[in-house]
């Protein structure tokens, strides 16, 4: 559909392989949202997963790293600023209640653009824009610190994937082609964590995860999270959270249709100082 790009309209696109749109900013409030799949999203010293439950809100003019490792379908929304007039700076990232879905699910009608003179999406979107706005109020505090060097991104990336493994830090190291020692003072100089908290927050995280949208046992969620004992799993996921995982997930089974979701008490780890590691703002680009 073709029309005015400068009015609030949809992005509606299933990329069949992985890709990534490097580091730029976009003209207007971005709705980020993976309605299959899932998206990773890089903004200022963090990163998130974008699971379907999930979505992101981006303030105009943030830049901001997207991409996937796999197949996903993207069903998100550009607003403009008179539909959106006040978001919140930066980037936030909320869980999507039922009412965010279908409301998002029900824009894809506009996608790539719209006519002027279309009075049923002039009432729409800031109807939309209020609901995500309420949302974005509560963001989550899923997200991991940004790895900046090379060497630490892959370290970062194998331990990601390896979560419910029995992996060292010289398993680690090897696959960032780097020493031990030198690995771990990198943890500690640019995430501000060693390599062992890192990978204690990203398996609590998965479990997070789980637990909200998936009826797997507390058991396999222990196991997928690296746990081989189910009471270490809940020993520490309490500890993580304030919450026992099956206290957690009827915490996030209690949402009304149109209200934020509830959210655990996941410990957030301090921002590093400044933006010097930000990349900066390209030219807007979907």
């Amino acid at each position: 559909m073709s029309g005015d790009p400068t009015l609030s309209h949809a992005f509606h696109k299933t990329f069949e392989r992985p890709f990534d749109t490097r580091w730029r900013s976009f003209d207007a409030h971005y709705l980020l949202y993976a309605s299959a799949g899932a998206f990773n999203l890089e903004a200022e010293d963090r990163q998130w997963l974008l699971p379907p439950h999930r979505a992101a809100l981006v303030r105009a003019g943030t830049a901001v790293r997207i991409w996937s490792s796999g197949p996903a379908t993207s069903s998100s929304v550009l607003f403009s600023d008179r539909d959106f007039e006040r978001p919140p700076a930066g980037a936030r990232v909320f869980a999507m209640s039922d009412l965010a879905r279908e409301m998002t699910g029900h824009a894809m009608r506009w996608d790539g653009g719209r006519q002027g003179h279309d009075r049923t999406a002039d009432v729409f979107f800031p109807a939309l824009a209020a609901v995500v706005a309420e949302l974005a109020c509560t963001p989550t505090d899923t997200w991991m610190p940004r790895a900046v060097s090379e060497a630490l991104r892959r370290a970062a990336d194998y331990t990601l994937a390896t979560l419910d493994q029995d992996v060292g830090l010289q398993e680690v190291a090897s696959a960032a082609i780097l020493s031990p020692r030198t690995l771990a003072r990198r943890f500690s100089s640019e995430l501000h964590m060693t390599w062992r908290d890192y990978r204690r927050r990203a398996r609590m995280i998965k479990a997070a995860d789980l637990l909200s949208s998936t009826g797997e046992p507390v058991t396999e969620v222990g196991l997928a999270a690296g746990f081989l004992s189910t009471s270490s799993f809940i020993h520490a996921f309490r500890a993580f959270s304030g919450m026992a995982p099956t206290e957690y997930r009827k915490a996030c089974a209690a949402v009304p249709a149109g209200g934020a979701p509830a959210q655990a008490a996941v410990p957030a780890q301090p921002r590093r100082g400044g933006s010097r590691d930000r990349p900066r703002a390209s030219s807007s680009a979907r």
